[in-house]
């Protein structure tokens, strides 16, 4: 079986799903708090989106055109997310570090797990639209 435009955008089309919908059981969460079955939803949900976005960039590596203006954006914007989930895990472990400790202030330290946690699913929603976009460029894309 062969890639086509068809199912990259189906592809492309859940991955902005699924971190939409993190983003969405993510708040839940914080205003339910912790229940089993909103964690272990939320928990899958995650890993699914993480997955999905890490094989949207693999595929933005092998089948953009980089050297047309849009294919070495996309390819920009892959590595910027690859680099913004080192620093969104840097703030998580910043804000879970500084939660334990009493002389820390507590909006800064909710507002660094924020960023990293829904930082990360916002540019992967970002990511995800423009490659859904994007695949109406047939130069962009070395797919049939």
């Amino acid at each position: 079986m062969y890639l086509n435009i068809k199912y990259i955008k189906i592809y492309a089309e859940i991955t902005i799903g699924l971190n939409i919908s993190t983003i969405i059981l993510g708040i839940l969460h914080y205003f339910l708090g912790f229940i089993l079955f909103y964690g272990l939803l939320l928990s899958i949900v995650i890993l699914l989106a993480w997955l999905f976005n890490i094989s949207l960039i693999v595929l933005d590596e092998y089948k953009t055109v980089k050297t047309t203006e849009m294919g070495k954006k996309l390819n920009l914007l892959s590595y910027g997310y690859l680099f913004f989930q080192i620093i969104a895990i840097l703030l998580l472990v910043a804000g879970l570090f500084f939660l334990n400790a009493n002389w820390f202030s507590p909006l800064l330290q909710f507002s660094l797990i924020f960023c990293g946690f829904f930082g990360l699913f916002i540019y992967g929603s970002i990511f995800s639209f423009i490659n859904y976009k994007t695949l109406q460029n047939r130069e962009v894309w070395k797919i049939e």
